[in-house]
């Protein structure tokens, strides 16, 4: 896919697409924002969104530890690892350190397994979020990806979306629990941004309790208690969301949902602006990459780092985007 550029914002070179909607119009659009492809760990604010729906149901408590949801994984998971509540997998806190089924972690760095309690540490940790996903799955009795399709795809009409496309990727001999990955468009991400920018409502319905949009992006964890290797700037973290610590009323309550290679979902409720960023990624390298423990090590396309979006955003802020 050719890659846009516009001299007068700091599009990134390797940008595939972007698109920028206010008060529901659309402000500036670039490249094919139809096509769906790999959007990586945005998944996992995605997950946030479901989660949501359940808690307000009754069918999870966030307290509930892993002990409780009878989860287990290759090899066992030690006694102080079992006492970890989904709360903590939801901030990356867990504690647990078992290799996880899918790239992207931190791993390099991980603590010997048992030397942090869960709630204490902050570690970006795939196996957090894929173990958050199976416990989903047993709690909702719909797999993540059903799910997505009863709240989320078909309620907000997503254009592109593809329920056959969505996979489960991940190695079966590391762990128990692959990834739910997606394949989306960034016009079908921002649907899903201007629903969290709106409260949880789409066309005067609540789809996703206020409560737990409001919670979900609530800071659980500081930029300053996490640990050295994460790498998204000076964001803190709710629940599966990062969120963008910048100066201004333009970025009050800001967050934003973030993925490797150059994907972006960034909700600025303030201003009522949702801007989505993509890096296109094939399907091909995607499910290579999460399958393949020597693919997962090759390098990927080029990608668009968190620092070059945020310029790009701070620049759409104060000039499109302005009030």
């Amino acid at each position: 896919m050719t890659a846009v550029h516009v001299p007068a914002l700091p599009v990134p070179r390797n940008t595939s697409s972007l698109l920028v909607r206010q008060d529901g119009r659309t402000i500036l659009e670039l490249g094919d924002t139809t096509r769906a492809s790999y959007v990586a760990s945005v998944r996992k604010s995605l997950l946030s969104i479901l989660f949501g729906i359940q808690v307000d149901a009754g069918t999870v408590s966030l307290d509930a530890t892993l002990d409780e949801f009878g989860v287990d994984d290759v090899g066992g998971l030690l006694p102080i690892e079992r006492t970890a509540r989904l709360r903590d997998l939801l901030t990356s806190r867990s504690g647990v350190y078992h290799p996880p089924s899918s790239p992207g972690s931190d791993e390099d760095v991980f603590p010997s397994r048992g030397t942090k309690a869960p709630g204490q540490y902050f570690l970006y940790n795939n196996w957090d979020f894929n173990a958050a996903g199976a416990i989903f799955e047993k709690a909702s009795g719909l797999t993540v990806f059903e799910a997505f399709q009863k709240h989320l795809a078909g309620p907000l009409g997503f254009d592109d979306y593809d329920p056959t496309r969505q996979r489960m990727l991940g190695d079966a001999r590391k762990s128990a629990f692959p990834a739910y990955h997606f394949f989306l468009s960034a016009r079908d991400l921002a649907k899903i941004g201007m629903l969290m920018a709106a409260c949880g409502q789409w066309e005067g319905r609540q789809h996703v309790p206020r409560e737990w949009v409001r919670d979900s992006v609530a800071t659980h964890v500081r930029r300053a208690d996490m640990a050295p290797a994460t790498g998204f700037g000076t964001c803190d973290y709710g629940y599966l969301w990062w969120l963008p610590r910048e100066s201004g009323p333009q970025w009050e309550g800001a967050f934003m949902a973030e993925g490797n290679y150059g994907q972006f979902l960034l909700v600025l409720p303030a201003i009522g602006s949702v801007i989505v960023h993509r890096r296109f990624v094939s399907d091909s390298f995607a499910v290579a990459r999460n399958t393949d423990t020597a693919a997962a090590s090759t390098a990927g396309p080029a990608p668009v780092t968190h620092a070059e979006f945020m310029d790009l955003a701070r620049a759409l802020v104060a000039g499109p985007l302005a009030r």
